[in-house]
């Protein structure tokens, strides 16, 4: 991989794996860097029911560990299933600021949909509940919306943030159903993610995703450029944990799985 890092405006596309567009080639790249962390981290965040090394998610926080009573943070969620319940009552132990985003009138347990995080929380964590999800197109301007009005059911993360007042997300959570590819590229087109630390998020390998198209291969190639994007902002990879069929493109594939949660932290904070 480059080490160039890209600024905002643009989505590098990364030359093919192999000489010639080749399914297997591609497949086997992104499966190396998915299974290849970028940073060791010498101390975590994770479930408290799970080592680390198991768990499906981990955050590199050596800065999060350290006594600060008046340290503030804040922690994004974006889940439609419950997904993120171990995510949330975690940071909610770090007294962060928490925003759950959620387009569904869905009534699952757990994360913020259930009360158990409320109870968690205790006094430390503030819970606000949001019914929006990311948009990835880039919006225009309709003149400025007062701090903390959302206004419309989708929006940029940039467009969520300025309206909520954040200038940083410290803990973010993604399960966005197959519709990361195209956010993903937003953000690193935006850039977006100068103000994200540490990003938890789902990566769906079992169809293109939502308005990816062309080949198979066009589309490995492009998952992997994104993915190299990401890096190329900042994000190191220090954590993966594999889903549980092997369908890639609709294809069997014995060394690949069809979902993969990855873990990030940005280093250039």
């Amino acid at each position: 991989m480059h080490e160039r890092q890209i600024g905002p405006g643009e989505l590098e596309v990364q030359l093919w794996a192999a000489a010639t567009p080749s399914f297997t080639a591609e497949v086997n790249r992104i499966v190396t860097y998915i299974n290849t962390p970028q940073l060791n981290c010498s101390k975590v965040l994770s479930p408290e029911r799970t080592l680390a090394s198991s768990s499906r998610w981990m955050l590199c926080a050596e800065e999060w560990l350290l006594p600060a009573a008046d340290r503030l943070c804040v922690a994004y969620s974006f889940s439609m299933d419950g997904g993120d319940k171990d995510f949330l009552e975690t940071v909610s132990r770090l007294g962060c600021e928490i925003h759950c985003f959620d387009p569904s009138n869905s009534n699952a347990s757990g994360g913020c949909h259930g009360n158990s995080l409320a109870s968690n929380c205790g006094d430390r964590g503030r819970v606000s509940k949001h019914k929006m999800w990311l948009e990835w197109r880039a919006q225009k301007r309709r003149g400025r919306k007062a701090r903390g009005d959302l206004g419309r059911a989708s929006r940029t993360l940039a467009n969520i943030m300025a309206a909520l007042g954040h200038h940083t997300v410290h803990f973010l959570y993604a399960d966005l159903l197959s519709a990361e590819w195209r956010v993903f590229q937003n953000w690193i087109e935006a850039g977006t993610l100068q103000h994200v630390r540490h990003l938890v998020a789902t990566i769906h390998l079992h169809w293109a995703g939502f308005e990816v198209g062309g080949s198979d291969e066009e589309v490995l190639r492009y998952w992997y450029s994104v993915l190299w994007g990401l890096q190329a902002s900042g994000l190191k990879l220090v954590h993966s944990s594999a889903g549980e069929s092997h369908a890639v493109l609709k294809q069997a594939v014995a060394n690949a799985y069809s979902s993969y949660t990855l873990s990030w932290v940005n280093t250039h904070h």
